[in-house]
Parts: C-alpha cells; structure tokens; sequence
C-alpha cells in the first residue's frame, strides 16, 4: 500500500521521498492518510500543480486535516522548488510560506487548519496569545494581547504601526487597560515583541513638589533650564531633569533620580531668598489694555489681599500682616504701570496683569434692512352746481364730495372771476348846464389767475361743463378721475466693527430742522421761530460679547427714520426702530424683526336716493379706494476677527467692492463731461504706498495734458 502511493507521486511529478529509517509502529492517526517514516525525509517538487492538489498532498505527508474556505481559489496554481530533503515540520512550513505569497494563511482550529484569506482571517479567527506564551511558527497568523506597564499604549500603537504587516497585519490600543492587540504572523509578532520588551521599563525618575517663599516659579524655572541645556551639551540623556512652574502656588515640580534631585533642590533653595527693600519697584509695559484701567483694577485686588491678610492676623495665623505696603501709578504716556510692591503681592500684580492685557478680539457687524412697499389708489366722482339767474352769483344748489380735489364751487367762483362782472351803467347830470354823462360800470376779468390757482391743487383729470343762460336754470358740471400708483424697493447694508464688548454705533443720514417754537413782536409783527436739529436717516448701536463656543452676545438699538412730506404745520418723518439682545453664532445669521403691513380702505360718498338709481347714480357719487402693502424686515450678521489676517482680508474684500464700483461708474464716462478724470482708488498692495511728491504730481500732470496735444499733430 505505501509503495503504491509513493508511486502515485512520483508518477505525478510532484513528490520524491527518500526513506532513510524505520516506519512508526502502530495504527495511522488519521484514516486514508500517510505518516513520513521516523527521521523520513522528502523533497517538494511541483509545477503548475492546482492548489487542491498541493493540500492534498501536505495533508498526507503530514497528516493535518485541512478545511478549505469557499472564498479561496483552490484551482490557483503554484510552483514549488526544493532540491534540498525536509522532514515533516519542514514541509508544512514550506506549505505555509506558499500560502503566505499568494495572501492565504492557515489557522490552527481544534483539530483541523482552516485555509482562507489573510484579511478574512484577521477577522474571523485566529490563535490569541496571551502573557508570556512563546510561539516559534514563522508563518501562521496570530493574535498576541500585550499588557504595557510603563508606556501608553495609544503612543506605542503609533510607534509600531510601521512594523505591522500591510496585508492581513493590524495593531490597535484598548486605553482603560492600557492593553496593546497585534494580529500579525508569528515570526513578525516575535520581532514586536522584543522591541515592546526594550522600550516598556519603568523609569527611575521620581517627582517633587518645591514651593518658593520669595523667588518667582517661572523665573527660577527658566535659570535651571538654562542651566540644564547647557549641561545636555554633554553624552547625557537629555530627559535625564524636567522642570514645571506652578505660578498659581509659585511651586515648582521637579522630576529626576535621586541624585539629580538633591543636587537641584540645593540650588532652587540658594535661589529663593528675599530682595532688597529697594529692589521691590517694577515697570510694566502694557501692550494692549489702557494702563489707567489697570490700575484701578490693581488697587481693588491690593485692597482684596490685604483685607485677606488682616483677617489671618485676627484668627493667629502665621503668615498674617498688618498692612502690605504697595503703590500702584499709571503713567499714561508710555502707557505703563509702577507697582511697588512685596514680592508676593508683586507676582500677583503681575499675574492679573498678564491675564487681563490680552489682545481682544474684535467683532464686524452687518446689518441688512429690507423695505418693500406698494401704494395704489384710485378715485372718480362727479360734482354738480345749479343756479336761478344768469349771472351765477346766487347758486340754488351744490352737489360736492371731499375726494375729488377742489371743489366746484371754487372753480365756478375762479371762472367767473376769469369772466369778468357787468354791473350796469351809472349816469351823472351836470347841474350847471343839465348836460347828462353815462359811464358803464364793467368789471374786467384777472386772466385766468383765480381760476389757475384753483385747478392747481387738482389731482389726476378734471374735465368741467356748463350752462349759462340769461334767464331760466344756469348749471355746471364737474367729472375728476385719478389713478396713483406708488412702489419702493430699499435696501440698505451699514455696518460697523467694534472691540468685544465694547458699544459702538454708526449714523448714516441727514439732520432736517424742526421748528419747535414761535414768537411775535410787538402788534404781531417780526415773528421769530425757534429751530431744533433732528437726525434722520440710518442709525446702529451695538455692543458685542464673545461667548463660550463662538457665540456672540449682542445688545440692538437699530433705527431707519425718513422724510415722508411737509403739513402746514412742519415736516412729517417715518421712523422704524428695533431695541433687542440676541444671540447668534459666529458668521451667522438672525432675523432682528419686520413689519408685514397690508391694507384696503374703500371709500364711497353719494347724495341719496339718486346716488342708488342704477348707472345714472354715478353722476351723483364719488367712489375710491386704496391699497396699501409693506414689508420691512430687519437682519444682521456678526462676524469675530481675532487676527490681523482676518481683519486684513475682511478690509480688502470691502476696499476691492468700493474700488469695483469706482471703475464701473468711470467706465460709464461723466455726462456732458467726456474729458474730466473721475477719482479712483488704487489697488489694495499699492495703497499702501506713500502718495507721490508735489514735483512727481505736476511732471506726470504735464505729462498726461501733453499726450492728447502730440497725438492730435
């Protein structure tokens, strides 16, 4: 039976063994299967052979049971050269290798290998190592769990991943347990393990905490620093000391071995020792807060230590006084502070100092106000006047409506006065010679005048008839027709930038006078009126918090006023005003308010029961109606600028649209003036630039009246 298999392989090409001792005695392991003989040595040859094939001939040479996953390709072909003899453990590392180079593993389950891909088996299953067991196999994938004592595992995670294999490898950290996870193959996990051996040791540094009674933490920190560098220029470890300053308790921490340790805290302690008395006066440059406004604020936290220091006295404590003498002054030109002071009242001077002068963030807001509005109205009647006589100086009846404008009675009365007046002849007898002289009494007309003014304060059309007789029923009729039609379509952008929480605000209008008073002089003449200025147009109030988040915080006072027409009495104005906080995040967008108005109003005048007849009652009614739409709406949008880059670029993006409308309108050319210059900015970099000299200005005048004159010869 066993020459008959050999045969088989030999006949196949793919197998030539060489038995070199005795066969085991004894039942095979696994039925169907072959053992190589005691100290049996083969060697593996194949070409081209189906990877099914392969496997079964590993599995008899060996006598592992193999399973075969479903996503592998068993018909792939493989080549295998060994001229050299193996045993058994040496032939089924071959196999391994040999599914290794073509991304397959084989993991141990129960009794069997399962065979599948090297990403799929990372996944599913794999053998997990644990603590310190050791595995020799160079090529199966396992998973080995490592426990870190010393190091993080999340830093050690990064400092190993390029040691994982690509394919079929992976390295994660699991930080509560400080537990690091590679599933890689054996060989290579091997490797990893002796570097985590040589970098996860316990550290032979300890820590102090050192408080200071005199000197400043941060300023002792930075002369051992100093000295520390220094001292690392020699073969030292240079992680060997390390200093931290506590300011908030002037303590200093202090981490080295023991040595180290003792020698550094003798120097900390020569270093802390008390100053002179003429030594406690500083001078403090404030860079961005006013020096005034700090001092104020100084004073109030001496008072504060000192009140604390008093009451530590009372209750026995140690380190309580009496008073601490200090003096804090502002020198305003140099915007400076000169604080004399103890050291411990100096170092907390001069924290709040350097936790109060920051550069403050400045907030841009723009406000966006949208007004539109609509106004239509329309109006026909028809006014009738009668008269007994004639002349018309006596009407016997008026019909007349309040919204058709004038009045009929005003316009008869102004055609009349157009007309003239014949008031009869007036005799005179002369007594001496009894001579009679007649003169006729006529008035002329005024050309039209009274009658001009009258129709001067009609709106829309007015078309009149009459009937004038000598004697019977003189009329007159008069028909007004008028159609209004109004829109308005504002938009208007004001905006301002501020200093958080700092109030600023922007006007943008007109002052129109108001009279708010009159007076007379004696028998009422000389009248003298009292005048007021009132601001009409645009106006922004604003004050600006930054808050956690980016938020901002923000108190309104926001109002659009306008002149809307003049009465009798004075002027009329529109006022829209909004007074609110808001809150809204950084570069967005909130609605302030609105109006959102829409009206009718119908109107209707008639004389009665003719006012009710069918299509004749138009003749005596007087119809109209109005509409009237508007929509306000009020937003704004603030945006933080913490840098100067940001206020950079937010001040070219306007300079850039202010210039861009200065070329357009140039571009148009100036109406009736084809030669004038129209102004313009000059590019963003070059206005940085000085302007030229008065010289440069006249030559390059010169130059530009000349061009024209040369080109023109």
């Amino acid at each position: 039976m066993h020459k008959k298999t050999f045969h088989d392989f030999v006949k196949s090409g793919c197998l030539t063994i060489l038995a070199l001792g005795t066969y085991l005695v004894g039942p095979t392991p696994h039925a169907g299967t072959m053992l190589l003989p005691i100290a049996a040595q083969a060697t593996l040859n194949m070409k081209e052979a189906e990877l099914s094939t392969l496997i079964q001939t590993v599995s008899k040479l060996t006598g592992y049971g193999f399973v075969l996953d479903p996503r592998v390709n068993k018909n792939l072909r493989v080549t295998i050269i060994s001229p050299h003899l193996m045993n058994e453990d040496e032939i089924f590392e071959v196999f391994l290798s040999v599914l290794k180079v073509n991304g397959m593993t084989a993991v141990k389950t129960g009794p069997v290998y399962k065979i599948m891909m090297e990403q799929q088996a990372r996944q599913d299953s794999n053998r997990v190592v644990t603590g310190t067991q050791n595995d020799n196999d160079t090529d199966e994938l396992i998973t080995r769990v490592v426990k870190l004592k010393n190091v993080s595992a999340q830093e050690m995670q990064i400092f190993l991943r390029p040691l994982i294999r690509q394919q079929g490898g992976h390295i994660s950290a699991y930080r509560p347990t400080n537990v690091l996870v590679i599933t890689d193959y054996a060989a290579n996990v091997e490797r990893i393990m002796k570097i985590i051996d040589q970098v996860d040791r316990e550290s032979n540094q300890e820590f102090e905490v050192i408080p200071l009674e005199h000197a400043s933490a941060s300023e002792v920190v930075r002369i051992l620093e100093s000295l520390s560098r220094s001292q690392r220029q020699q073969p030292k470890n240079e992680l060997s000391v390390r200093f931290v300053a506590d300011e908030r308790t002037n303590s200093i921490l202090l981490a080295a071995d023991k040595n180290e340790r003792l020698r550094y805290l003798q120097l900390i302690k020569r270093l802390d020792t008390p100053l002179e008395n003429n030594g406690n006066t500083k001078v403090i440059y404030v860079r961005y807060a006013k020096a005034k406004d700090l001092a104020k604020v100084l004073e109030g936290v001496g008072k504060s230590i000192e009140e604390e220091e008093k009451q530590k006295k009372a209750s026995g404590g140690r380190r309580g006084q009496n008073s601490i003498p200090y003096s804090i002054e502002a020198h305003e030109e140099t915007n400076s502070l000169v604080i004399t002071a103890p050291p411990d009242l100096m170092r907390s001077f001069e924290d709040v100092i350097k936790r109060l002068d920051i550069r403050r963030a400045q907030v841009h807001v723009e406000a966006i106000i949208v007004e539109i509005s609509e106004d239509r109205a329309k109006q026909l009647g028809v006014q009738w006047l009668f008269g007994d006589t004639g002349s018309g100086t006596a009407p016997a009846g008026i019909i007349n409506f309040s919204n058709t404008g004038p009045g009929i009675g005003a316009i008869a009365g102004a055609a009349l006065q157009n007309r003239g007046q014949d008031n009869g002849s007036v005799s005179i007898t002369d007594p001496s010679t009894g001579v009679v002289t007649t003169t006729n009494n006529t008035t002329s007309g005024d050309n039209g005048q009274a009658l001009a003014q009258v129709l001067g304060g009609l709106r829309g059309a007015g078309i009149g008839a009459a009937r004038i007789v000598e004697s019977g029923l003189s009329f007159a009729a008069f028909l007004n027709a008028l159609a209004r039609e109004t829109g308005a379509n504002i938009l208007s952008t004001p905006s301002i930038t501020t200093l958080d929480n700092q109030e600023a605000s922007i006007v943008v209008g007109q002052e129109v006078p108001i009279i708010t008073g009159r007076t007379l002089g004696d028998n009422n003449s000389n009248p003298f009126q009292t005048l007021d200025r009132k601001e009409v147009g645009i106006k922004l109030k604003i004050k600006p918090q930054i808050n956690e988040g980016n938020a901002i915080q923000m108190s309104i006072e926001q109002e659009v006023s306008s002149i809307a027409g003049a009465t009798s009495a004075d002027v009329i104005t529109n006022k829209r005003s909004i007074k609110t906080s808001v809150m809204v995040d950084d570069g967005g967008m909130i609605v302030l308010g609105g109006l959102i108005d829409d009206q009718i109003q119908t109107s209707s005048e008639k004389v009665p029961l003719l006012g009710d007849i069918p299509i004749v009652g138009h003749l005596f009614s007087s119809e109209g109606t109005t509409k009237v739409k508007r929509n306000l709406m009020v937003f704004i949008r603030p945006t933080i600028v913490r840098d100067s880059n940001q206020i950079r670029q937010l001040s070219r993006s306007k300079y850039n649209y202010i210039r861009a409308l200065q070329l357009e309108q140039q571009a148009d050319g100036i109406p009736l003036m084809p030669t004038a210059e129209s102004p313009e900015l000059p590019k963003w970099d070059e206005s940085l630039e000085l302007p030229p000299s008065f010289e440069d200005y006249i030559r390059d005048k010169k130059a530009k009246d000349d061009a024209p004159a040369q080109q023109g010869e």
